[in-house]
């Protein structure tokens, strides 16, 4: 535990109601998905309990968060924070180690309509955000963890892919000014703020700071926290005077789908036709949502539970599906929809594809045209066995995608024949473009039994073989780097960048105070 006079000078910080040393309360953070393989690495049976913090503080404003940091510096403890974290990166690793969990820290600061940001603090979910954004006719980009998850994390810290990056990018993208709390406890504010008192740009005069703020993948909370994020909207594509509603309870709620808005699920039989049907789609900007996961994805995406999904994958769904593309067409004006769709049919026709909802094979809801917004890709992936993971995760061209898809194959289904992984015949991956094509991202999310010891070891050398083909191939830097030993991998044949994560860890964290455990920890020494 904290000593005494470490603990009541946290109190004061925040109040008796918003500290907690409860153990109870100290395992709801501790447990986090994707645990198990880790604890499987060490020779125990898999469990999701990981670190467990001395405490956890519930600050209110940025001068709650900086007392606490710089507290944390004079009496060398260590930090992480926490918004609506999923997985151990959200959690702490060092034994001396507080919890920050900011979600007291909720609200929407600021919706600038004519430049189109948003300004939000870290407890935002992106379903709050949305729901505001849709009476002023914009959309922000949601990342695909879910309405549930914070799009400030998303955009400061944490990778960043959803289901409508061809329209919204990537979240990385997207980030203009934040606020950000060192980790010594400064304060630093990157964008046009201080000059101005608008978050319109993240940059100033001089070098920009956002590539070592979070680079692509972020720094998983090594680098201190951000109390504030502005981030870049888009036009939401309907009509001016379409009201958005909806009804029902979750998982059968419903949805009104704007005028202008269709789903297509384009099945092409061989690799090449798809790439060439992706890339149309995404050059001639004819898209919302062109996304591609496994044939039992499909079956998730287009139900409800779990059992609604095996039967669409008994019925004969696997069987109709090759090389699909999920498209969502989405138009402000009837003119502007017809000369889409139209599009649609042209590629469709030119390279030799089917429609599996014009065929019937599929019928789409109104709730599954809201999946498209809420950006709910972690119920999908996590109901077949609660338990999903990915590997590769490059961002390059649409080509670069597709042939990683195809060496990536034979390499899962040798691990499904092993019995470790779930079969979805090799072909489960995830694709999808960023800003019209310009990028595509591509990722592997693959199912195990998370009580299983064989499962998690088999999962976790699927991953390393992965990892290894990515380099010998020559076919860029994967989704999860997490920690120094992950990075050091690539080091050698990445021109040694870990050394520059290290400088910069070394330099905004000097005493390692910002939970190192995913990101790097500091200069490494010679030997």
């Amino acid at each position: 535990m904290l000593e005494k006079n470490v603990y009541e000078s946290f109190k004061k910080i925040v109040g008796d109601q918003f500290i907690s040393q409860d153990p109870a309360v100290m395992d709801t953070y501790a447990f986090q998905w994707c645990n198990e393989i880790e604890s499987a690495q060490r020779g125990e049976e898999p469990q999701r309990f990981g670190v467990r913090p001395l405490a956890v503080l519930l600050p209110a404003s940025l001068e709650e968060v900086q007392a606490i940091v710089r507290l944390c510096n004079e009496h060398d403890v260590t930090f992480k924070a926490h918004t609506t974290g999923m997985g151990p990166w959200a959690g702490v690793s060092n034994l001396r180690s507080i919890q920050i969990d900011l979600r007291r820290m909720n609200r929407i600061l600021e919706i600038d309509e004519k430049n189109m940001y948003a300004v939000i603090e870290p407890y935002v979910t992106n379903a709050e955000l949305q729901s505001e954004l849709f009476r002023y006719g914009l959309m922000h980009h949601a990342q695909g963890a879910g309405p549930q998850t914070s799009p400030l994390a998303s955009h400061t810290s944490f990778v960043g892919p959803g289901f409508t990056s061809p329209y919204t990018g990537f979240s990385g993208r997207n980030v203009l000014g934040v606020e950000w709390v060192l980790p010594s406890g400064d304060i630093l504010r990157l964008g046009s703020y201080d000059y101005n008192g608008k978050w319109f740009s993240g940059d100033g005069p001089g070098f920009s700071l956002r590539g070592i703020m979070r680079g692509w993948l972020g720094a998983y909370g090594g680098l201190g926290v951000f109390t504030k994020a502005a981030i870049r909207l888009f036009s939401w594509p309907a009509p001016k005077d379409w009201k958005w509603k909806t009804g029902g309870t979750i998982p059968n709620y419903d949805w009104e789908v704007p005028p202008y808005w269709q789903l297509y699920v384009l099945n092409f039989e061989e690799w090449e036709e798809y790439q060439s049907a992706m890339y149309e789609l995404n050059d001639r900007e004819v898209c919302m949502v062109a996304t591609t996961s496994a044939p039992e994805g499909l079956a998730a995406l287009f139900t409800n539970t779990k059992t609604e999904a095996i039967e669409a994958i008994f019925a004969g769904l696997l069987a109709r599906t090759r090389n699909y593309i999920v498209v969502l067409v989405a138009a402000h004006t009837r003119r502007e929809f017809e000369f889409r769709a139209k599009l649609v049919k042209l590629i469709l026709e030119k390279y030799g594809g089917n429609d599996l909802i014009e065929e019937g094979v599929i019928t789409p809801k109104p709730m599954h045209y809201g999946e498209t917004v809420r950006n709910m890709l972690g119920a999908h992936a996590f109901r077949f066995s609660n338990c999903f993971q990915s590997t590769h995760g490059g961002m390059d061209t649409i080509s670069m995608a597709v042939r990683l898809a195809q060496l990536n194959q034979p390499v899962k289904q040798k691990y499904i024949e092993k019995g470790v992984i779930g079969d979805d015949r090799g072909l489960g991956v995830w694709i999808t473009s960023y800003e019209s094509g310009h990028m595509a991202h591509m990722e592997v999310p693959t199912v195990y039994d998370p009580t299983s010891v064989k499962s998690c070891l088999g999962y976790a050398e699927y991953q390393d073989e992965c990892n290894k083909m990515d380099l010998d191939q020559a076919l860029g830097m994967p989704f999860f780097i997490v920690g120094d030993e992950v990075h050091e991998f690539y080091a050698e044949r990445t021109m040694h960048y870990p050394d520059w994560l290290r400088k910069i860890k070394a330099s905004f964290d000097p005493k390692g105070l910002s939970d190192p455990s995913h990101y790097v920890k500091g200069v490494k020494k010679d030997k």
